[in-house]
């Protein structure tokens, strides 16, 4: 039979993985991702545990996927037209969502060293966004002459996302303004 099979039971829910990826925001700024649970995040989204469990296998990829998509974390790039105009608008918003995620983000970051699924699945999803977002002002850079063509794109992509990521342990409070502005005249203002 050349038939497809029917798919038996209902459609999906499109409200549904709204709802379990904003109780999953939520409960991570609550309770931190070690205490966080599936349960928990289906109670408060107001659906079943199989219903969660059909869109995430796990913890972890449920929490990747709400930390991406639904604290705001990754900014639009901005185009001023100038290397340090495009990186400190870039880091100010990036700064300003990390603001309004800060909690869920703090869960999530304090336990990337702990759980190797945790960092793989932070890494492809927030980090590599944040850096492909910060590599296009810095090969924008390049194309208008502000940086020589033989600058290290990788290299220059990794630096603030790195140094913003570790502003927390080392000063024990949220990067603000200031070290956004400390970034971008020490490393991308061209002389």
């Amino acid at each position: 039979m050349a038939e497809r099979a029917q798919r038996r039971g209902r459609p999906r829910d499109p409200g549904v993985d709204e709802s379990v990826l904003t109780a999953a925001v939520e409960l991570l700024a609550e309770v931190g991702f070690a205490r966080l649970t599936m349960e928990q995040v289906a109670a408060r989204a107001g659906v079943g545990k199989a219903s969660v469990y059909l869109r995430w296998p796990n913890k972890v990829a449920l929490v990747a996927e709400a930390i991406r998509h639904r604290s705001g974390v990754v900014p639009d790039v901005p185009d001023t037209g100038s290397l340090p105009g495009d990186m400190r608008t870039f880091l100010r918003a990036l700064l300003r969502t990390f603001g309004t995620a800060s909690q869920a983000m703090a869960a999530v970051t304090g336990e990337v060293g702990s759980h190797p699924e945790l960092r793989a699945a932070w890494r492809q999803g927030v980090t590599t966004a944040l850096t492909g977002c910060v590599r296009e002002i810095v090969e924008r850079a390049v194309a208008r002459g502000e940086l020589p063509a033989t600058s290290d794109t990788e290299l220059l992509s990794m630096l603030p996302i790195t140094l913003l990521q570790s502003w927390r342990l080392e000063h024990g409070s949220s990067p603000d303004d200031a070290a956004a502005e400390r970034i971008v005249s020490q490393f991308y203002t061209p002389a």
